[in-house]
């Protein structure tokens, strides 16, 4: 009997995603503690929120590297030898991307929006030669893909030729939640921005989470503590908040994004928060 290539390659898969630091810690707890699977992800979970919730801050994980890119406060007219870097953990392979489409092609431009936000999130920038190297392609591919993603996806990707001006709207993050707020469910915006599914309900769920704990008085130490995300992070997402507030599309989608909020601060992010003191309150109502 033949195997289809697509059986063939989830087999593949599988295997990659059994040698992941991840699922050797599953095996363990599950070994040591008689936890089922389904719980033990759970603590797996929590132990990323508490030691890897800055990035860079942590022990590398399988399938990232580090690699040293421009300071993000080095002037654009300032040559790259004059320049000082900042040492940066970067994911080149991550779980989620086998849900990604669009081949090889679509892998890499997927990649390269990573990469570069990674990047920012920790005060670095990627130049197209960085992004050539870590990619393995040259240099007009890249440049081909940054195109792609402008004018097809609306995308603008942040790297060190194009710092200046782009806001977090136009950022891939950006691009996912106003295609949410004008209507688009979930499934249609990972097809527009060309992301996995669950990335895209994490950005969501972490944007409602962001807007709901600063209505509860949260101050943005405190919230990036209580989600698990980097500060840089929870400023994206409060910019993203100020700029869309007042749009239709914000107060259309104001009942489900205080459902997500509430459902997640009586789940347990409630009980997070106490172990900072509150800021205070920036009243968010909604409005």
């Amino acid at each position: 009997m033949k195997t289809s290539t697509s059986e063939h390659k989830e087999a593949q898969q599988e295997r990659l995603n059994s040698r992941t630091q991840d699922q050797q810690m599953l095996n363990e707890v599950v070994k040591g503690t008689a936890m089922s699977a389904w719980e033990a992800s759970s603590v797996i979970e929590v132990i990323h929120e508490v030691y890897f919730r800055e990035p860079g801050s942590g022990l590398l994980r399988s399938g990232q590297i580090r690699y040293n890119c421009t300071r993000s406060d080095q002037g654009a007219g300032k040559s790259i030898k004059e320049c000082q870097l900042v040492s940066c953990a970067l994911t080149l392979i991550e779980k989620e991307d086998q849900h990604i489409s669009g081949g090889a092609e679509g892998m890499r431009r997927h990649r390269i929006m990573r990469l570069c936000e990674e990047a920012g999130e920790q005060k670095g920038l990627l130049t197209q030669e960085d992004l050539s190297a870590l990619l393995s392609c040259d240099v007009r591919t890249i440049r081909r893909d940054i195109k792609h993603l402008k004018e097809k996806c609306e995308i603008m990707v942040p790297t060190r030729g194009h710092q200046k001006d782009i806001g977090p709207t136009v950022t891939h993050k950006g691009v996912a939640i106003r295609h949410w707020l004008e209507g688009k469910e979930p499934q249609e915006v990972a097809r527009a921005i060309n992301h996995s599914l669950k990335a895209v309900e994490r950005y969501l769920g972490h944007f409602s989470r962001v807007v709901f704990l600063t209505g509860q008085g949260f101050g943005k130490l405190q919230t990036a503590f209580t989600i698990g995300i980097s500060m840089a992070t929870v400023n994206t997402y409060m910019e993203l908040y100020e700029h869309h507030r007042h749009s239709p599309g914000f107060r259309h989608r104001l009942a489900e994004l205080k459902a997500i909020g509430e459902s997640h601060f009586q789940g347990g992010d409630q009980k997070k928060g106490v172990l900072l003191q509150p800021a205070e309150s920036n009243n968010f109502k909604g409005n």
